[in-house]
């Protein structure tokens, strides 16, 4: 028996001409889009460039498929369609790959892009989508037509799409990486162009026929019987779960790994790679309604992965966390390839598609863009999950229940589904999630170390290093804020007090540099956004006496037409490790168009914190792009100053009177340097060229966004020329007869003044360097220097007054992070500077029995004490101290002392029932435990040993009472009789008893272990 089969196309070499042209146009695609990225990135720094791709990628893709549904049907010469759009695509691919050949070398085609609208890099995204749209409206067609060989081209057609673009972006990635551009890639534009050509398959081809033996004919695909029409809403939904769960899947990767561009791009590749892994398994996987039942199990996978990226993530790279998604992505996969399986049975070439199409092109792009403009916040996220988890349990259950499936199955179903809901409530729980409207993903961490900060105050009592996307952006200490406010005086030497100037500020978020505020015509421009720090602020403090801009660098400079006399750029720690855009020749070139002729352009650096790549990227560029360049250096912070105007930086009369009286205005000066000279004397290099030596030969910035490379770290051979060269600013100085006088008056003080002025350098440098008993015998040496100066004795008295709280805070940060000899080495500074100083003594003096230094300890508190005299919290250490080395009599007149000036704290009457329970006074020792105990009812120590001295005093009462009279025959059989035992003999047996009791510190509230047999013997003492 014979059977009639229908088809639509019979040459099978152009199925194979197809998926060939496909999986290079998805490689080329997604190549291009990838460097796209990547400069992107570079240049929005901290703008999310991928969202944008994506969100405009897809609305492209949705307009374009509908533009090509439109176009097909109206027009019969589909192949023209179809090739226009292809050679729309690979010309945009090439004038792309192409533009640093066929450009002028100072053209750059993003940039250049973006300068001549805002909304042209959107427009390109889009466009290029768009002409992609069309022909992949094409290829989905005929992919879902029947051939005669009865091989579904659709299958393979999503397999090599899978492919291309896990392909596409780790090539782009790849080349970007190793400095690679992409013009290498050009030729496989060559290698499509054949095929676009050589396509011949019908848009709407009329069916075919073909006779099929019963032996020969195979069922084609294993379709669930009884398939019902609304299984195909399971599509749709699966593709909605796919893109849900995959978004929720990337923030939980970024709150812990940060949304940088790597991270990213790594998570992109390995989605779609692990995704084909799963499409492909699927095809060997035949459970029946797996596209319905499958989407049960994404629930349970995607919270193992919450618990298992909550657990791993600090242990893992970003790599590694994202491979915690890969069974989720499997599985995603395995549902996706049955959900096409179950499409291509619906008997129609025509109902395939549409519903492909959908599912592919049009159905993502609301849900992306809309997902795209959501700002998770922990509720909102969790409450999606919980969303999501119901969805993909209820809506399987509803089809179950009306399905012909056993009794059982729906049982297990059931079963299963119940344990969803207490996995979550135990993730909440267990890692103590708080469902609140703080912002799920994250981006900076440790800001709240800066609530307390006050910037205007003489020094900075905090410590900490600020992140962003994890990553150092800020670290605060008092030496980076002082070395930041310093780099900016030499700016107020140059600068005309009535021409404008604009401040690139990228620290504004974490520290407002008042200096800022003291130039007259000046705009500020803060380059993170409110979401860059999770919509965290700084507390005002001091004198707020600027308003900083805020927005990205280069939407401010393309809304900005103002021109200005002097631009300083302050790039912040995070800009300085990956931010190459910043450090760049057309960075420069954008700032120069913005300089006023002969402008000055300024730029901080702070060497500790910079990539050595980067900086010497920067001193290649401002070496080639300005003609004229000085360096100051403030021992951790560089700032070069460069300007076209080989003038510009000439010091003369005029410049100097003006610079006086800059100074003058403004007292917080005078708090940073001794006078002008001091600050002139850090100029470091009249001429970048000297910097090169210490820059890396062959650096490279390529690939930067991956890996970063290492620190700055300077030769010595700097710092000595830091330390010593003084009097680098005479190169500067005007030669002209008419400035003679005033150049020899200039240099005057700089020649009497050397030594003074290296060893201030000396004290900074130490001082960054954190070398503080360093620095601390250097303003001893400033100290005697100062002795004739009375300038340089009010400057060395200030930094003498401020180090001695700074060294103190610092001190106690110490102690708290249990760095002892830190803090050891700090509080003798401390004293160093100001013996007398009470709270130093008396930390110090408890520090040393932290140390088990009990001598020094003595000595300290003795000192305190001598300072005060009648200070209850000394008198009460010397009683522990005294205690604690078996001297109880000297230790119960230190308590009694203390109990005199009416310091009746738990402690010391603790020690006191201590100190009589050791010399046998029970009686008192009991009445002092109870008043501990009325002080203190929670200490449960004490009650324990006023239990234990009730219960002495209770034994010892019952060893004098008449023992009961016993006859004759009880005395012959030796019943238990009580010797007669003196109450001395009691008294020495119970002193001679070794008890070890636990004693209340009163400063930690830590037990201290003392023993109470043997006075001599030494006990351990904890503060």
């Amino acid at each position: 028996m014979s059977f009639i089969r229908e088809f639509h196309y019979s040459n099978i070499s152009q199925r194979k001409i197809l998926d060939y042209n496909n999986f290079l146009s998805f490689v080329l695609m997604c190549a291009f889009f990838s460097d796209v990225s990547f400069q992107l990135q570079s240049y929005f720094f901290y703008y999310s460039v991928v969202k944008l791709i994506v969100m405009f990628g897809f609305a492209g893709l949705c307009a374009g498929n509908l533009t090509g549904r439109l176009l097909f049907s109206k027009f019969q010469s589909f192949r023209h369609v179809y090739i226009i759009s292809e050679l729309f695509f690979l010309a945009i691919f090439l004038l792309y790959a192409l533009r640093n050949s066929i450009m002028p070398a100072d053209f750059e085609f993003i940039l250049s892009l973006f300068f001549v609208s805002q909304y042209a890099i959107p427009g390109l995204i889009f466009l290029t989508m768009f002409f992609f749209g069309i022909k992949l409206h094409y290829s989905i067609r005929v992919s879902c037509g029947n051939f005669i060989d009865k091989k579904y081209a659709i299958e393979q057609f999503i397999g090599f799409m899978l492919l291309g673009i896990s392909l596409g972006i780790a090539i782009s990635s790849a080349m970007y990486y190793f400095g690679v551009p992409l013009i290498y890639i050009a030729p496989l534009v060559l290698v499509i162009l054949p095929s676009t050509f050589l396509m011949n398959l019908t848009y709407n081809p009329a069916p075919l026929y073909a006779r099929e033996d019963e032996d020969d004919r195979v069922r084609e695909i294993d379709a669930p019987a009884g398939k019902r029409p609304e299984e195909t809403s399971f599509a749709y939904l699966n593709f909605t779960y796919v893109i849900v769960y995959t978004t929720l899947g990337f923030a939980s990767i970024s709150k812990y790994y940060g949304n940088l561009i790597h991270v990213e791009m790594v998570f992109i590749a390995l989605f779609f790679l692990i995704f084909l892994g799963g499409y492909i398994a699927g095809r060997y996987l035949r459970l029946s309604r797996l596209h319905i039942y499958g989407q049960s199990f994404l629930p349970l996978l995607f919270l193992v992965f919450l618990i298992l990226l909550m657990s791993f993530s600090g242990r893992l790279t970003y790599t590694g966390s994202i491979l915690l998604f890969s069974p989720m992505i499997l599985l995603m996969g395995i549902v996706i390839r049955h959900t096409i399986r179950f499409i291509i049975t619906e008997g129609e070439n025509n109902k395939r598609a549409t519903i492909i199409e959908f599912a592919f092109l049009i159905l993502p792009a609301p849900i992306i863009i809309s997902i795209s403009l959501i700002q998770f916040t922990n509720f909102l996220f969790y409450a999606a999950v919980c969303v999501l988890m119901l969805l993909n349990v209820i809506v399987p259950a509803i089809y179950m229940v009306n399905s012909d499936i056993k009794g059982f199955k729906k049982a297990m179903f059931f079963i299963i589904s119940l344990f969803f809901l207490p996995l979550f409530i135990f993730i909440v729980a267990y890692f103590r999630i708080s469902l609140d409207g703080s912002v799920y993903v994250t981006r900076v961490a440790n800001f709240d170390e800066l609530k307390n900060i006050n910037y205007n105050a003489d020094y900075i009592r905090g410590r900490a290093t600020i992140r962003l996307k994890g990553l150092p952006v800020f670290k605060l200490s008092d030496s980076v804020v002082r070395n930041q406010k310093r780099s900016l005086l030499p700016v107020a030497f140059y600068h005309g007090a009535e021409n404008k100037i604009l401040f690139i500020d990228g620290y504004q978020r974490f520290f407002r540099n008042p200096i800022i505020g003291y130039f007259r015509y000046s705009a500020c421009l803060d380059v993170l956004s409110e979401r860059d720090a999770d919509y965290k602020k700084l507390p005002i403090s001091g004198s707020q006496r600027y308003i900083p801009d805020s927005g990205d660098l280069l939407y401010y400079l393309a809304r900005h037409d103002t021109d200005y006399s002097t631009i300083v750029d302050i790039p912040n720690l995070l800009d300085q490790t990956m931010n190459s855009f910043r450090f760049s020749s057309e960075y420069y070139r954008l700032i120069k168009k913005r300089l006023d002729t002969g402008g000055i352009f300024c730029q901080a650096i702070n060497i500790p914190g910079v990539s050595a790549d980067l900086f010497a990227f920067a001193v290649q560029n401002l070496r080639s792009s300005f003609k004229k360049q000085i360096v100051f250096y403030f021992s951790n912070v560089m700032i070069v100053l460069a300007s076209d105007d080989v003038q510009a930086f000439v010091v003369n009369q005029e410049r100097y009177g003006r610079f006086l009286k800059f100074i003058a205005a403004h007292d917080e000066v005078l708090k940073l340097f001794q006078n002008d000279v001091h600050l002139l004397s850090h100029l470091l290099y009249t001429g970048i060229d000297d910097l090169i030596p210490f820059t890396r030969r062959g650096a490279s910035v390529d690939g930067i966004f991956f890996s970063p490379g290492g620190k700055l770290s300077l030769a010595e051979k700097l710092y000595d020329t830091y330390i010593s060269g003084n009097q680098k600013v005479f190169e500067l100085l005007d030669k002209s007869p008419e400035q003679y006088a005033f150049a020899q008056g200039f240099m005057s003080p700089f020649l009497t003044e050397n030594a003074v002025l290296s060893l201030l350098k000396k004290t900074e440098l130490a001082e960054a360097r954190g070398k503080l008993s360093e620095e601390t015998g250097l303003l001893f040496e400033l100290k005697k220097q100062a002795e004739f100066r009375a300038t340089l004795q009010d400057y060395v008295r200030l930094m003498m007054s401020y180090k001695e709280k700074y060294y103190y805070n610092m001190a106690l940060m110490f102690e708290k992070n249990k760095k002892w000899e830190e803090a050891r080495e700090l509080y003798l500074s401390v004293l160093a500077i100001r013996p007398d100083n009470f709270e130093a003594n008396y930390r110090l003096g408890l520090l040393c029995i932290t140390l088990q230094d009990i001598e020094s300890s003595f000595k300290y508190l003795q000192e305190a004490m001598r300072i005060r005299k009648e200070n209850p919290k000394v008198l009460f250490q010397m009683g522990v101290l005294y205690f604690s080395t078996g001297k109880t009599e000297e230790a119960m007149n230190y308590f009694n002392r203390v109990l005199q000036l009416n310091d009746k704290t738990p402690s010391v009457f603790r020690y006191l029932g201590l100190c009589y329970e050791k010399f046998g006074n029970l009686y008192e020792a009991e009445r002092y435990y109870a008043r501990a105990i009325i002080a203190d009812p929670n200490d449960v120590d004490t009650k324990a040993r006023l239990d234990e001295v009730r219960m002495q005093i209770e034994k010892e009462n019952r060893k004098w009472e008449t023992p009961e009279q016993k006859n004759e025959l009880d005395v012959e059989q030796d019943a238990d009789m009580p010797l007669p035992v003196s109450k001395g003999a009691y008294d020495i047996r119970l002193k001679d008893s070794e008890v070890t009791l636990p004693v209340i510190d009163q400063a930690s509230g830590k037990d201290i272990q003392a023993d109470m047999g043997g006075g001599d013997k030494d006990a351990g003492v904890q503060r």
